[in-house]
Protein backbone atom coordinates (compact mmCIF):
# COMPACT_ATOMS: atom_id res chain seq x y z
CA UNK A 1 0.00 0.00 0.00
CA UNK A 2 2.81 2.42 0.86
CA UNK A 3 4.54 1.93 -2.50
CA UNK A 4 1.32 2.49 -4.45
CA UNK A 5 0.47 5.60 -2.43
CA UNK A 6 3.98 7.01 -2.88
CA UNK A 7 3.95 6.50 -6.64
CA UNK A 8 0.46 7.96 -6.92
CA UNK A 9 1.31 10.94 -4.70
CA UNK A 10 4.50 11.77 -6.58
CA UNK A 11 2.66 11.51 -9.89
CA UNK A 12 -0.12 13.81 -8.60
CA UNK A 13 2.45 16.33 -7.39
CA UNK A 14 4.32 16.37 -10.69
CA UNK A 15 1.06 16.80 -12.59
CA UNK A 16 0.09 19.71 -10.33
CA UNK A 17 3.48 21.42 -10.68
CA UNK A 18 3.21 21.14 -14.44
CA UNK A 19 6.93 21.30 -15.22
CA UNK A 20 6.85 17.93 -16.98
CA UNK A 21 4.36 16.86 -19.67
CA UNK A 22 1.33 15.33 -17.95
CA UNK A 23 1.27 12.35 -20.29
CA UNK A 24 4.88 11.43 -19.45
CA UNK A 25 4.19 11.63 -15.71
CA UNK A 26 1.03 9.51 -15.96
CA UNK A 27 2.56 6.80 -18.14
CA UNK A 28 5.80 6.58 -16.15
CA UNK A 29 3.78 6.50 -12.93
CA UNK A 30 1.73 3.61 -14.29
CA UNK A 31 4.87 1.77 -15.33
CA UNK A 32 6.34 2.35 -11.86
CA UNK A 33 3.24 0.74 -10.32
CA UNK A 34 3.99 -2.40 -12.34
CA UNK A 35 7.77 -2.29 -11.90
CA UNK A 36 7.61 -2.01 -8.11
CA UNK A 37 4.98 -4.73 -7.81
CA UNK A 38 1.99 -2.65 -6.71
CA UNK A 39 0.01 -4.07 -9.63
CA UNK A 40 0.64 -6.63 -12.37
CA UNK A 41 0.73 -5.74 -16.05
CA UNK A 42 -2.50 -7.61 -16.67
CA UNK A 43 -4.23 -5.85 -13.77
CA UNK A 44 -3.00 -2.47 -15.03
CA UNK A 45 -4.47 -3.05 -18.49
CA UNK A 46 -7.74 -4.31 -17.03
CA UNK A 47 -8.27 -0.92 -15.34
CA UNK A 48 -8.09 1.03 -18.63
CA UNK A 49 -11.64 2.14 -19.44
CA UNK A 50 -11.92 1.68 -23.21
CA UNK A 51 -15.40 3.24 -23.27
CA UNK A 52 -13.84 6.53 -22.17
CA UNK A 53 -10.84 6.32 -24.50
CA UNK A 54 -12.87 5.42 -27.59
CA UNK A 55 -15.57 8.00 -26.91
CA UNK A 56 -12.97 10.76 -26.67
CA UNK A 57 -11.22 9.55 -29.84
CA UNK A 58 -14.50 9.51 -31.76
CA UNK A 59 -15.60 12.96 -30.61
CA UNK A 60 -12.18 14.51 -31.28
CA UNK A 61 -12.24 13.15 -34.82
CA UNK A 62 -15.78 14.40 -35.37
CA UNK A 63 -15.06 17.87 -34.01
CA UNK A 64 -11.96 18.34 -36.12
CA UNK A 65 -13.79 17.34 -39.30
CA UNK A 66 -16.48 19.91 -38.48
CA UNK A 67 -13.76 22.54 -37.92
CA UNK A 68 -12.54 22.03 -41.51
CA UNK A 69 -15.78 23.60 -42.77
CA UNK A 70 -15.19 26.96 -41.04
CA UNK A 71 -18.44 26.58 -39.10
CA UNK A 72 -16.88 27.77 -35.84
CA UNK A 73 -15.47 30.94 -37.47
CA UNK A 74 -18.85 31.65 -39.05
CA UNK A 75 -20.57 31.32 -35.68
CA UNK A 76 -18.14 33.69 -33.96
CA UNK A 77 -18.37 36.43 -36.61
CA UNK A 78 -22.13 36.13 -36.91
CA UNK A 79 -22.49 36.23 -33.16
CA UNK A 80 -20.43 39.41 -32.82
CA UNK A 81 -22.55 41.02 -35.54
CA UNK A 82 -25.78 39.99 -33.80
CA UNK A 83 -24.81 42.15 -30.81
CA UNK A 84 -23.54 45.01 -32.96
CA UNK A 85 -19.91 44.51 -31.97
CA UNK A 86 -20.65 45.40 -28.33
CA UNK A 87 -17.70 44.12 -26.29
CA UNK A 88 -19.52 42.84 -23.21
CA UNK A 89 -22.39 41.31 -25.16
CA UNK A 90 -19.86 39.62 -27.45
CA UNK A 91 -18.13 38.26 -24.34
CA UNK A 92 -21.42 36.82 -23.05
CA UNK A 93 -22.33 35.39 -26.43
CA UNK A 94 -18.93 33.70 -26.85
CA UNK A 95 -19.32 32.21 -23.37
CA UNK A 96 -22.78 30.94 -24.25
CA UNK A 97 -21.53 29.37 -27.49
CA UNK A 98 -18.64 27.77 -25.61
CA UNK A 99 -20.90 26.38 -22.88
CA UNK A 100 -23.41 24.95 -25.37
CA UNK A 101 -20.63 23.46 -27.50
CA UNK A 102 -19.03 21.96 -24.40
CA UNK A 103 -22.29 20.20 -23.59
CA UNK A 104 -22.05 18.12 -26.76
CA UNK A 105 -18.33 18.00 -27.52
CA UNK A 106 -15.52 17.32 -25.06
CA UNK A 107 -14.42 20.67 -23.65
CA UNK A 108 -10.75 20.10 -24.51
CA UNK A 109 -11.67 20.03 -28.19
CA UNK A 110 -14.01 23.00 -27.79
CA UNK A 111 -11.40 25.31 -26.27
CA UNK A 112 -8.76 24.26 -28.80
CA UNK A 113 -11.15 25.34 -31.55
CA UNK A 114 -12.56 28.38 -29.70
CA UNK A 115 -9.32 30.14 -28.69
CA UNK A 116 -8.16 31.03 -32.23
CA UNK A 117 -11.65 32.34 -33.03
CA UNK A 118 -11.68 34.45 -29.86
CA UNK A 119 -8.25 35.90 -30.59
CA UNK A 120 -9.39 36.85 -34.09
CA UNK A 121 -12.58 38.53 -32.87
CA UNK A 122 -10.71 40.45 -30.16
CA UNK A 123 -8.13 41.68 -32.66
CA UNK A 124 -10.93 42.95 -34.88
CA UNK A 125 -12.65 44.65 -31.94
CA UNK A 126 -9.34 46.02 -30.62
CA UNK A 127 -9.75 44.68 -27.08
CA UNK A 128 -7.71 42.53 -24.69
CA UNK A 129 -8.60 38.85 -25.20
CA UNK A 130 -7.63 37.70 -21.69
CA UNK A 131 -11.08 38.37 -20.12
CA UNK A 132 -12.63 36.47 -23.03
CA UNK A 133 -10.27 33.52 -22.63
CA UNK A 134 -10.80 33.30 -18.87
CA UNK A 135 -14.56 33.58 -19.25
CA UNK A 136 -14.64 30.95 -21.98
CA UNK A 137 -12.69 28.38 -20.00
CA UNK A 138 -15.03 28.94 -17.04
CA UNK A 139 -18.02 28.57 -19.37
CA UNK A 140 -16.53 25.43 -20.89
CA UNK A 141 -16.17 23.75 -17.51
CA UNK A 142 -19.64 24.88 -16.43
CA UNK A 143 -21.21 23.72 -19.68
CA UNK A 144 -19.27 20.51 -19.26
CA UNK A 145 -21.41 19.56 -16.26
CA UNK A 146 -24.44 19.03 -18.50
CA UNK A 147 -23.88 15.80 -20.41
CA UNK A 148 -21.90 12.58 -20.54
CA UNK A 149 -19.72 13.59 -23.48
CA UNK A 150 -19.02 17.12 -22.28
CA UNK A 151 -16.19 16.60 -19.80
CA UNK A 152 -13.80 13.68 -19.20
CA UNK A 153 -14.92 13.25 -15.55
CA UNK A 154 -18.51 12.82 -16.76
CA UNK A 155 -17.44 10.15 -19.23
CA UNK A 156 -15.68 8.28 -16.43
CA UNK A 157 -18.66 8.60 -14.05
CA UNK A 158 -21.27 7.59 -16.63
CA UNK A 159 -19.23 4.60 -17.71
CA UNK A 160 -18.67 3.41 -14.14
CA UNK A 161 -22.29 3.96 -13.00
CA UNK A 162 -23.91 2.93 -16.30
CA UNK A 163 -25.77 6.25 -16.61
CA UNK A 164 -27.53 7.06 -19.88
CA UNK A 165 -27.14 10.31 -21.83
CA UNK A 166 -30.66 11.58 -21.12
CA UNK A 167 -30.58 10.66 -17.40
CA UNK A 168 -27.29 12.49 -16.99
CA UNK A 169 -28.50 15.61 -18.80
CA UNK A 170 -31.82 15.84 -16.93
CA UNK A 171 -30.09 15.62 -13.55
CA UNK A 172 -26.98 17.72 -14.19
CA UNK A 173 -28.02 20.37 -16.73
CA UNK A 174 -30.03 22.52 -14.26
CA UNK A 175 -26.86 23.17 -12.26
CA UNK A 176 -25.06 24.18 -15.44
CA UNK A 177 -27.84 26.62 -16.35
CA UNK A 178 -27.95 28.38 -12.98
CA UNK A 179 -24.14 28.43 -12.78
CA UNK A 180 -23.99 30.18 -16.17
CA UNK A 181 -26.28 32.90 -14.83
CA UNK A 182 -23.91 33.33 -11.88
CA UNK A 183 -20.97 33.52 -14.30
CA UNK A 184 -22.64 36.25 -16.37
CA UNK A 185 -23.30 38.28 -13.22
CA UNK A 186 -19.64 38.10 -12.19
CA UNK A 187 -18.42 38.89 -15.71
CA UNK A 188 -20.52 42.05 -15.62
CA UNK A 189 -18.98 43.10 -12.30
CA UNK A 190 -15.43 42.32 -13.43
CA UNK A 191 -15.15 43.13 -17.12
CA UNK A 192 -17.95 45.43 -18.27
CA UNK A 193 -15.53 48.40 -18.46
CA UNK A 194 -12.46 46.53 -19.74
CA UNK A 195 -14.05 45.07 -22.88
CA UNK A 196 -15.58 48.24 -24.31
CA UNK A 197 -15.18 48.76 -28.06
CA UNK A 198 -14.75 51.83 -30.27
CA UNK A 199 -17.11 52.89 -33.04
CA UNK A 200 -14.41 52.05 -35.61
CA UNK A 201 -13.91 48.49 -34.34
CA UNK A 202 -17.64 47.85 -34.22
CA UNK A 203 -17.94 49.04 -37.81
CA UNK A 204 -15.09 46.70 -38.85
CA UNK A 205 -16.92 43.71 -37.39
CA UNK A 206 -20.16 44.66 -39.09
CA UNK A 207 -18.36 44.84 -42.45
CA UNK A 208 -17.12 41.24 -42.25
CA UNK A 209 -18.93 38.62 -44.31
CA UNK A 210 -19.61 35.55 -42.12
CA UNK A 211 -20.31 33.40 -45.17
CA UNK A 212 -16.72 33.91 -46.30
CA UNK A 213 -15.60 31.87 -43.28
CA UNK A 214 -17.29 28.74 -44.66
CA UNK A 215 -14.61 26.95 -46.64
CA UNK A 216 -16.56 23.85 -47.70
CA UNK A 217 -20.35 24.07 -47.90
CA UNK A 218 -20.85 20.50 -49.07
CA UNK A 219 -18.81 19.18 -46.15
CA UNK A 220 -20.74 21.49 -43.80
CA UNK A 221 -24.06 19.93 -44.85
CA UNK A 222 -22.67 16.43 -44.36
CA UNK A 223 -21.26 17.40 -40.95
CA UNK A 224 -24.58 18.90 -39.84
CA UNK A 225 -26.48 15.74 -40.77
CA UNK A 226 -24.00 13.36 -39.13
CA UNK A 227 -23.63 15.51 -36.01
CA UNK A 228 -27.40 15.77 -35.63
CA UNK A 229 -27.71 11.99 -35.89
CA UNK A 230 -24.88 11.63 -33.37
CA UNK A 231 -26.69 13.74 -30.77
CA UNK A 232 -29.87 11.76 -31.46
CA UNK A 233 -27.89 8.57 -30.95
CA UNK A 234 -26.60 9.82 -27.59
CA UNK A 235 -30.15 10.59 -26.50
CA UNK A 236 -31.45 7.14 -27.49
CA UNK A 237 -28.41 4.89 -27.04
CA UNK A 238 -30.10 2.89 -24.28
CA UNK A 239 -32.94 2.02 -26.66
CA UNK A 240 -30.39 1.12 -29.33
CA UNK A 241 -28.44 -1.05 -26.86
CA UNK A 242 -25.11 0.52 -27.81
CA UNK A 243 -22.71 2.69 -25.84
CA UNK A 244 -21.82 6.34 -26.51
CA UNK A 245 -18.34 5.30 -27.64
CA UNK A 246 -19.80 3.10 -30.38
CA UNK A 247 -21.99 5.98 -31.57
CA UNK A 248 -19.10 8.48 -31.59
CA UNK A 249 -16.75 6.15 -33.46
CA UNK A 250 -19.44 5.20 -35.96
CA UNK A 251 -20.27 8.87 -36.58
CA UNK A 252 -16.62 9.74 -37.13
CA UNK A 253 -16.13 6.81 -39.51
CA UNK A 254 -19.31 7.60 -41.48
CA UNK A 255 -18.42 11.29 -41.79
CA UNK A 256 -14.90 10.46 -42.95
CA UNK A 257 -16.36 8.04 -45.51
CA UNK A 258 -19.08 10.28 -46.97
CA UNK A 259 -16.74 13.27 -46.98
CA UNK A 260 -13.95 11.30 -48.67
CA UNK A 261 -11.45 12.70 -46.20
CA UNK A 262 -8.08 11.01 -45.82
CA UNK A 263 -8.35 8.84 -42.66
CA UNK A 264 -4.69 9.51 -41.90
CA UNK A 265 -5.33 13.26 -41.86
CA UNK A 266 -8.38 12.80 -39.64
CA UNK A 267 -6.52 10.61 -37.17
CA UNK A 268 -3.61 13.05 -37.02
CA UNK A 269 -5.95 15.58 -35.42
CA UNK A 270 -6.85 13.28 -32.51
CA UNK A 271 -5.19 14.37 -29.27
CA UNK A 272 -3.28 11.11 -28.81
CA UNK A 273 -1.26 12.53 -25.93
CA UNK A 274 -4.52 13.23 -24.07
CA UNK A 275 -5.69 9.65 -24.62
CA UNK A 276 -2.32 8.28 -23.47
CA UNK A 277 -2.64 10.52 -20.39
CA UNK A 278 -5.99 8.92 -19.57
CA UNK A 279 -4.60 5.42 -20.04
CA UNK A 280 -1.76 6.14 -17.63
CA UNK A 281 -4.18 7.62 -15.08
CA UNK A 282 -6.48 4.61 -15.21
CA UNK A 283 -3.49 2.38 -14.48
CA UNK A 284 -2.34 4.62 -11.62
CA UNK A 285 -5.77 4.52 -10.03
CA UNK A 286 -5.85 0.77 -10.61
CA UNK A 287 -2.74 0.49 -8.46
CA UNK A 288 -4.52 2.28 -5.61
CA UNK A 289 -7.58 0.09 -5.97
CA UNK A 290 -5.67 -3.17 -6.08
CA UNK A 291 -3.73 -2.25 -2.92
CA UNK A 292 -6.86 -1.26 -0.96
CA UNK A 293 -6.50 2.52 -0.87
CA UNK A 294 -9.91 3.23 -2.35
CA UNK A 295 -11.45 1.26 0.50
CA UNK A 296 -9.51 3.39 3.00
CA UNK A 297 -10.68 6.62 1.35
CA UNK A 298 -14.27 5.38 1.29
CA UNK A 299 -14.16 4.53 4.98
CA UNK A 300 -12.73 7.97 5.79
CA UNK A 301 -15.50 9.68 3.83
CA UNK A 302 -18.12 7.48 5.50
CA UNK A 303 -16.76 8.49 8.90
CA UNK A 304 -16.77 12.16 7.91
CA UNK A 305 -20.35 11.94 6.65
CA UNK A 306 -21.63 9.98 9.63
CA UNK A 307 -23.01 7.39 7.23
CA UNK A 308 -25.54 9.87 5.82
CA UNK A 309 -25.91 9.90 2.03
CA UNK A 310 -26.91 13.57 2.15
CA UNK A 311 -23.79 14.52 4.08
CA UNK A 312 -21.74 12.37 1.72
CA UNK A 313 -23.19 14.20 -1.29
CA UNK A 314 -22.32 17.61 0.17
CA UNK A 315 -18.89 16.33 1.15
CA UNK A 316 -18.26 15.08 -2.39
CA UNK A 317 -19.18 18.47 -3.86
CA UNK A 318 -16.78 20.42 -1.65
CA UNK A 319 -14.08 17.79 -1.20
CA UNK A 320 -14.19 17.27 -4.96
CA UNK A 321 -14.14 20.99 -5.64
CA UNK A 322 -11.12 21.68 -3.44
CA UNK A 323 -9.20 18.63 -4.67
CA UNK A 324 -9.93 19.37 -8.33
CA UNK A 325 -8.66 22.91 -7.79
CA UNK A 326 -5.29 21.55 -6.71
CA UNK A 327 -4.85 18.77 -9.27
CA UNK A 328 -6.41 17.90 -12.60
CA UNK A 329 -9.99 16.70 -12.13
CA UNK A 330 -9.43 13.63 -14.29
CA UNK A 331 -7.21 11.63 -11.89
CA UNK A 332 -9.41 12.75 -8.98
CA UNK A 333 -12.55 11.44 -10.68
CA UNK A 334 -10.87 8.22 -11.74
CA UNK A 335 -10.03 7.64 -8.08
CA UNK A 336 -13.37 8.67 -6.62
CA UNK A 337 -15.63 6.58 -8.87
CA UNK A 338 -14.34 3.51 -7.06
CA UNK A 339 -15.08 5.18 -3.72
CA UNK A 340 -18.59 6.34 -4.65
CA UNK A 341 -19.38 3.02 -6.31
CA UNK A 342 -18.70 1.23 -3.06
CA UNK A 343 -20.77 3.63 -0.96
CA UNK A 344 -23.76 4.66 -3.06
CA UNK A 345 -27.23 3.28 -2.45
CA UNK A 346 -29.61 3.43 -5.39
CA UNK A 347 -32.28 6.08 -5.07
CA UNK A 348 -35.87 5.72 -6.23
CA UNK A 349 -35.00 6.39 -9.86
CA UNK A 350 -32.18 3.85 -9.77
CA UNK A 351 -29.29 6.34 -9.80
CA UNK A 352 -27.67 7.61 -6.63
CA UNK A 353 -27.41 11.43 -6.29
CA UNK A 354 -23.83 10.83 -5.16
CA UNK A 355 -22.85 10.48 -8.82
CA UNK A 356 -24.21 13.97 -9.56
CA UNK A 357 -22.40 15.34 -6.51
CA UNK A 358 -19.13 13.84 -7.72
CA UNK A 359 -19.60 15.25 -11.24
CA UNK A 360 -20.40 18.73 -9.92
CA UNK A 361 -17.46 18.83 -7.53
CA UNK A 362 -14.98 17.54 -10.09
CA UNK A 363 -16.19 19.65 -13.03
CA UNK A 364 -16.80 22.93 -11.23
CA UNK A 365 -13.84 22.71 -8.85
CA UNK A 366 -11.62 22.57 -11.92
CA UNK A 367 -12.33 26.26 -12.56
CA UNK A 368 -10.34 27.45 -9.55
CA UNK A 369 -6.78 27.08 -10.84
CA UNK A 370 -4.80 26.63 -14.04
CA UNK A 371 -4.10 22.97 -13.21
CA UNK A 372 -7.69 22.23 -12.20
CA UNK A 373 -8.82 20.98 -15.62
CA UNK A 374 -7.20 20.01 -18.90
CA UNK A 375 -9.09 22.78 -20.71
CA UNK A 376 -7.53 25.37 -18.37
CA UNK A 377 -4.01 24.24 -19.17
CA UNK A 378 -4.71 24.30 -22.91
CA UNK A 379 -6.23 27.81 -22.89
CA UNK A 380 -3.42 29.27 -20.80
CA UNK A 381 -0.77 27.70 -23.05
CA UNK A 382 -2.49 28.94 -26.22
CA UNK A 383 -2.85 32.42 -24.72
CA UNK A 384 0.83 32.51 -23.82
CA UNK A 385 1.79 31.42 -27.33
CA UNK A 386 -0.32 34.29 -28.73
CA UNK A 387 1.47 36.81 -26.52
CA UNK A 388 -1.03 37.03 -23.67
CA UNK A 389 0.47 35.27 -20.62
CA UNK A 390 -1.86 34.44 -17.73
CA UNK A 391 -0.23 33.85 -14.34
CA UNK A 392 -1.36 31.28 -11.80
CA UNK A 393 -2.55 33.97 -9.39
CA UNK A 394 -4.33 35.98 -12.08
CA UNK A 395 -6.32 32.89 -13.04
CA UNK A 396 -6.96 31.99 -9.39
CA UNK A 397 -8.22 35.50 -8.60
CA UNK A 398 -11.25 34.94 -10.82
CA UNK A 399 -11.46 31.16 -10.90
CA UNK A 400 -11.72 30.75 -7.13
CA UNK A 401 -14.74 33.07 -6.96
CA UNK A 402 -16.51 31.25 -9.80
CA UNK A 403 -15.75 27.91 -8.17
CA UNK A 404 -17.17 28.89 -4.77
CA UNK A 405 -20.33 30.34 -6.34
CA UNK A 406 -20.99 27.30 -8.51
CA UNK A 407 -20.32 24.86 -5.67
CA UNK A 408 -22.87 26.76 -3.57
CA UNK A 409 -25.33 26.42 -6.47
CA UNK A 410 -24.59 22.68 -6.63
CA UNK A 411 -25.08 22.17 -2.90
CA UNK A 412 -28.39 24.04 -2.94
CA UNK A 413 -29.56 22.07 -5.98
CA UNK A 414 -28.73 18.70 -4.43
CA UNK A 415 -30.46 19.62 -1.19
CA UNK A 416 -33.61 20.98 -2.85
CA UNK A 417 -34.01 18.23 -5.45
CA UNK A 418 -32.89 15.10 -3.62
CA UNK A 419 -32.70 15.70 0.13
CA UNK A 420 -35.27 18.32 1.17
Amino acid sequence: MVVAAAIFGISYLLIAIGRLPHVIVAVLGAMAMVFFGAITGHEALSHVNLEVILLLAGMMSLANMIARTGAFDWAAIRGAQLVGGNGFLTLCLMCLLTAVSSAFLDNVTVVVLAVPITLSICRTLGINPVPFLLAQVFASNIGGVSTIVADPPNIIIASEADIGFLDFMLNAAPVSLVSMLALFAMLYLWFRNSVTTTAESRAAVMRQNPSAAITDRILLIKCAIVFGLTVLGFLTHELLHVGPAFIALTAAAVLALVSRLDPHEVLKQVEWTTLAFFIGLFMLVGGLEETGWTVEIREWLVDMSGGSERNMAFLLVWFGGVTSAIVDNIPFTATMVEVVGGFSNDSSDGISPLWWALAMGADLGGNATIVGASANVIVVNLARAAGYPVSFMHFFRYGAVITVLTLIVSTAYLWLRYYS
